[in-house]
């Protein structure tokens, strides 16, 4: 049975997290996951006073930690046992800080909460991501129905991921002012646009997209004339919802505001894919889709270093690293030097 809490550890763990959220400024879902973390460690530690606190434990939480299992009952992937030894890695160093703990606690005991040094490997590389190649995406796109207003909305939100890889959360924040069809442009403005970390990003419409463009140009063409939406109205509003009597609800129009979630968007690339007889991608895929395309295609770095800032990403290397992986046979074709076609069928 899981001992009561105590309440000296939670005191501690509030002011760590405190500092967490405004020195560090950490967002609000990386502070669940921090408190996720804390928690499992105290539980585990039988809720031992922190001020006792040995490196003896760390060991021990971290060999508990290679037999652990997750909610889905499989062993804990290494990147996620990576991030809960990191929030102790920083309490531990945290707290042989604050008053009272510097002459029992020292920095270097942090240390023991890391991995080896081949885990820490295997939990930084970057797992294969699957993503639909730009034909596949083409494919989807001309296969949306267009007949109602919700398709030309839908087919737009579509489009976009096409064109810019825009991360999910900042796509259902836009208004219509952020996008330029003339200067094929999107500003995220993070006053504006819930970019990932609050960053401010110019993207620019990717080339050979001339039916994505269309699909964006018409509905923004809607949205001006028959919604009558002006420039600091929701790029993509709400789908409005009317009272059926004793049937329920219907879709009736838009609301003039954006959605509240990402799920909206998650079930109409989902449903596109679907219907086109594809693999079914999510829109985080786009970004994936769109950098190995540049990294695939690009001739100059200049080339690559103006993808990555598109995507939002301050270094080049992010974007090689974390969406730049090329599959095992193109990996195959530029070692060898056959041709990639060859190597798909086998030859």
């Amino acid at each position: 049975m899981t001992k009561r809490p105590n309440e000296a550890n939670e005191r501690l763990k509030r002011r760590f997290l405190d500092y967490r959220k405004h020195a560090r400024q950490l967002s609000e879902k990386s502070l669940d996951r921090e408190i996720a973390a804390l928690e499992r460690f105290d539980v585990w530690n039988g809720r031992k006073d922190f001020a006792q606190f040995h490196i003896e434990q760390a060991m021990g939480f971290r060999a508990h930690l290679e037999q652990a299992k997750g909610a889905t009952g499989k062993p804990l992937g290494k990147s996620t046992a990576r991030a809960i030894l990191a929030t102790l890695r920083e309490f531990v160093l945290w707290l042989s800080q604050q008053d009272g703990f510097r002459s029992r606690i020292k920095a270097a005991d942090a240390d023991y909460f890391k991995l080896s040094r081949r885990d820490e490997a295997e939990a930084r590389a970057a797992p294969a991501r699957p993503a639909p190649s730009i034909n596949q995406a083409k494919r989807a796109l001309a296969m949306m129905p267009s007949k109602s207003p919700r398709d030309l909305r839908d087919r737009a939100v579509f489009a976009l991921l096409c064109l810019t890889g825009i991360r999910v959360a900042a796509l259902v924040s836009l208004r219509i002012k952020h996008v330029d069809l003339a200067e094929k442009s999107v500003t995220q403005n993070p006053r504006e646009v819930a970019t990932k970390l609050g960053k401010s990003i110019d993207t620019f419409f990717a080339k050979g997209f001339d039916e994505a463009e269309a699909a964006l140009g018409t509905w923004i063409a809607h949205l001006d004339e028959v919604e009558l939406y002006g420039p600091d109205d929701p790029l993509f509003p709400a789908t409005a919802l009317a009272t059926i009597a004793n049937t329920g609800f219907k879709a009736d129009g838009f609301e003039r505001r954006p959605w509240t979630t990402t799920e909206p968007v998650r079930k109409i690339i989902n449903q596109a894919f679907s219907a086109a007889n594809l693999p079914v991608f999510g829109p985080h895929a786009f970004r994936h889709m769109l950098a190995r395309h540049a990294a695939k295609t690009c001739s100059s770095v200049a080339e690559l270093v103006a993808t990555s800032q598109n995507l939002g990403h301050t270094d080049v290397l992010t974007t090689l690293r974390n969406y730049g992986q090329i599959s095992r046979e193109r990996q195959r074709a530029l070692i060898t030097g056959e041709s990639e076609d060859d190597v798909l069928e086998g030859r």
